[in-house]
């Protein structure tokens, strides 16, 4: 008599009770996980566990999918569409603990066929390449290469000047590339505020990560948030090094609140901020603009970046960096020195390149530039000023045209005249004395033929 198999038990398929399935799967360094029905997590060996930093019992019951709201985890083990349709799948993913993106997961996903459909599936991990700290990875010499060709234009060359605010700008600018503490940056518009950022991070102790630079009031609130805080955000990976914010005043206050309290801690890995503001910190404090805690946290270090007009004794060397090569005549450097430059440092590099542009390659002359500099700087006459258009004088003239063709028309003859006007004979007779049109001599009037005489 055959034997009869065992009474099914909880976590064993019937007839199955000799085969330790779960002990099977532990054992095995191949990350597996199984999926029920509704893509419900159901088992997750120990290689997997270890994989994706967390047990079984926290996640057991996780639906997989790629909806909006799902965890990073979820919808790195969704099945596809195809492994849905009971088809084997592979497909390379991102592995949700790499907080910047490599390594990648290939997961396989093996559906499992039951009587009323797709009974579950059963997934299993390959990783692909190797988490490393940022202090062991390897970056191509191509890229390495690239990276220092970049950060040779932000050099403290470019602040190299004679004058005073030149010269107390970069060192205080040295001083800051040192440290790691938050630098409030101060200045008018275009007068170099991210260039001085960029160059603090290439001459400090993270220049080998990123800088990351963020218009606070040109982005929308939700993206901005979405940058700073989402997944996969710029506070979220140690790759970056620094971060500027440009008219940080112009955040919600509750994201300057979150940004407060996240550098206030500092945590390891949490990029430098530095801030660039046309107003100081304080001011935008009291003014209800900046939140005290990002005042207090973030404004530790402030840097006055001076404007353009007063520095225009470095006005040759700056040329020199923006058209590098060229020759430029004595009277281009007058006209410059006769402008407000209330763009800075940034108009004149705009001003100079499409000056540039117009000489086509030749020597730079004060022709080039626009004509607006050299009217202002007294080279060229301002413009003639156009005479007013008044309405009265030029209705008399067309009238007074109209008139005399009227006239020249019916041989002078005020009432034909009048008549194809459509005016009175009087009201014509006024008109030709008010325009200073000479009368006309009248045609002599028709003499009447004598009547017969009465019988």
């Amino acid at each position: 008599m055959a034997e009869s198999p065992e009474p099914n038990r909880k976590g064993r398929p019937k007839g199955s009770s000799s085969f330790a399935w779960r002990a099977f799967f532990q054992h095995s360094t191949t990350p597996i996980f199984v999926l029920g029905k509704g893509r419900r997590l159901r088992f997750a060996n120990l290689a997997c566990e270890k994989l994706i930093g967390l047990k079984l019992a926290d996640s057991l019951g996780m639906v997989c999918s790629e909806r909006r709201h799902s965890s990073p985890l979820a919808v790195a083990l969704a099945p596809t569409p195809e492994a849905q349709a009971g088809k084997p799948d592979r497909v390379r993913r991102a592995a949700p603990t790499g907080r910047s993106g490599p390594p990648w997961w290939d997961i396989s996903f093996m559906p499992l066929a039951g009587e009323d459909g797709l009974y579950g599936i059963v997934g299993h991990i390959t990783v692909v390449g190797e988490a490393l700290s940022v202090a062991a990875r390897r970056v191509p010499a191509s890229i390495a290469t690239l990276r220092e060709k970049h950060a040779g234009h932000f050099t403290f060359d470019l602040f190299a000047g004679t004058s005073a605010p030149s010269v107390r700008l970069a060192a205080q600018l040295r001083n800051a590339a040192e440290s790691t503490t938050p630098l409030w940056l101060i200045g008018e518009r275009g007068s170099g505020k991210e260039v001085a950022a960029r160059t603090i991070h290439h001459a400090g102790r993270r220049r080998n990560a990123a800088f990351v630079g963020l218009d606070c009031a040109g982005l929308q609130p939700y993206l901005l948030e979405s940058l700073l805080f989402g997944h996969g955000s710029i506070l979220g990976t140690d790759h970056v090094g620094t971060l500027y914010l440009k008219e940080p005043a112009a955040l919600p206050r509750d994201l300057q609140q979150r940004l407060a309290e996240l550098f206030i801690q500092n945590a390891p890995g949490t990029p430098r901020l530095i801030s660039g503001s046309s107003r100081t910190a304080g001011e935008l404090v009291a003014t209800g603009k900046l939140v005290p805690d990002f005042h207090t946290a973030l404004s530790v270090l402030e840097i006055a970046v001076p404007p353009l007009r007063d520095r225009f004794a470095e006005l040759p060397r700056f040329v020199a960096q923006f058209l590098p090569g060229v020759v430029v005549e004595p009277t281009v450097l007058d006209v410059l020195r006769a402008q407000p430059w209330s763009g800075n440092l940034r108009e004149l590099a705009d001003t100079l390149t499409e000056a540039a542009t117009t000489a086509t390659g030749g020597p730079l002359k004060a022709e080039h530039l626009p004509r607006e500099l050299r009217v202002r700087a007294g080279i060229d006459p301002p413009p003639a000023t156009p005479k007013p258009l008044t309405l009265d004088p030029i209705l008399e003239a067309v009238e007074k045209r109209l008139i005399e063709l009227v006239l020249r028309k019916t041989n002078n003859h005020q009432t034909l005249a009048a008549e194809q006007l459509g005016i009175f004979r009087s009201r014509l007779w006024n008109r030709l004395t008010a325009l200073g049109i000479p009368v006309p001599p009248q045609p002599p009037k028709p003499r009447k033929k004598d009547k017969p005489p009465t019988p």
